[in-house]
């Protein structure tokens, strides 16, 4: 695997055999995280959703966001600062009761949150802030939290 991570959260990760890593959120503990993989059985029934929504989704009304691992399998640079981004950008829809269909206001609204949250946990934003203005068209700038209450 070409995921990069510390010791500390390796020992987070639970059910690698079976194409799964489940964790428990940092950001809402009581939001379970599944990073799925290929040799997954389910897998192939999330592509279509994966396509649709990007490298991960909240599932309403299961406390659950999937993600999808092969992202990290496939690539030369992501981190797990890149997972991290991928699951605080999922519970910020959540916290900021986003409940579809899927706009572009909300996915930067996401990203705003996304971004609030790494900071109060001293997870690096460059990945975040870099990929901003691609993801959005404005250049992200910190004035962008104040009206946030995440």
């Amino acid at each position: 695997m070409k995921i990069v991570i510390t010791e500390e959260q390796y020992n987070l990760l639970q059910d690698i055999d079976d194409g799964l890593i489940t964790y428990s959120s940092i950001f809402k503990p009581e939001i379970k995280i599944l990073v799925i993989f290929k040799n997954n059985e389910n897998y192939e029934n999330l592509i279509t959703i994966f396509n649709e929504y990007g490298y991960g989704f909240y599932v309403p009304n299961q406390e659950l966001i999937i993600i999808n691992g092969e992202i990290f399998l496939n690539s030369n640079d992501l981190t797990m600062d890149d997972l991290r981004f991928i699951e605080a950008h999922e519970i910020s829809h959540l916290l900021l009761n986003h409940n579809g269909p899927r706009s572009e206001k909300e996915e930067m609204d996401a990203d705003i949150g996304a971004y609030i949250l790494l900071t109060r946990h001293n997870i690096p934003t460059e990945r975040l802030v870099d990929e901003f203005e691609f993801r959005h068209n404005v250049k992200f700038d910190e004035k962008l939290t104040k009206n946030f209450d995440i």
